[in-house]
């Protein structure tokens, strides 16, 4: 007398095949984000719609923390529309000093400095101002909670927070010049996924980590008062 058994699948699934999907689900994601971001750039006709898209994009990653699904199109939109004064009100003069420094950094590179002392102080103060605007302007697109500050309290917190994260700082300033570095030399990239993925990686190297020490500087206070 034979006895038939069921049939079984795989007691587990492989890990390679989970972090594969893992992967394809993220660069989807990321897809979506940049696709979403740029469309919104657009609709602020550039000037005025990096700001709040970097801000909405920041909230499109956040939402999908530990694999949740996330409609993009509908959470970029909201925080975009709810952002538009305010994050602009706190990124522009940052984007304006990104602006003039990387101007400056041309000009004097390009020998319009005749000493040359005057030419590596001038790159190093162009430099040091663009990056140190980069990682204050990361903090506020990163961390809502710098964000809901007063405007003056926000900038405050967001030109001083890096200075008291070096690491952190030194990471995200060589992560996004290697960044821009990979997206200038294969423009598709740039194009497909560009800012998404410097948006996700301040995010990741900041939001969670400012939170936290904001949390305790308040928890510390607390128990001073």
């Amino acid at each position: 007398m034979t006895t038939s058994r069921p049939s079984r699948g795989p007691a587990e699934v492989p890990v390679w095949v989970t972090r594969f999907n893992e992967a394809v689900d993220q660069v989807w994601l990321v897809l979506r984000v940049n696709l979403v971001w740029s469309l919104l750039s657009l609709l602020g006709l550039v000037v005025l719609g990096i700001a709040p898209a970097s801000v909405a994009a920041a909230d499109a990653f956040r939402a999908s923390r530990y694999g949740a699904k996330v409609r993009v199109s509908t959470v970029m939109w909201e925080s975009w529309r709810h952002q538009l004064v305010s994050a602009n009100l706190r990124l522009l003069p940052l984007m304006v000093v990104q602006t003039g420094s990387a101007a400056m950094l041309w000009i004097v590179l390009g020998g319009a400095v005749p000493s040359s002392a005057a030419t590596i102080v001038l790159a190093g103060l162009a430099v040091i101002s663009a990056a140190w605007s980069t990682v204050s302007a990361a903090v506020l697109v990163a961390v809502p909670r710098v964000r809901r500050q007063d405007l003056p309290v926000s900038w405050r917190l967001a030109l001083l927070l890096p200075g008291t994260l070096p690491v952190h700082f030194i990471a995200v300033v060589l992560g996004l010049a290697a960044w821009i570095a990979v997206c200038s030399l294969v423009w598709p990239v740039g194009l497909l996924v560009g800012a998404a993925t410097a948006i996700e990686g301040a995010t990741v190297l900041l939001g969670r980590r400012i939170e936290l020490l904001l949390t305790d500087l308040e928890a510390r206070r607390g128990v001073a008062g």
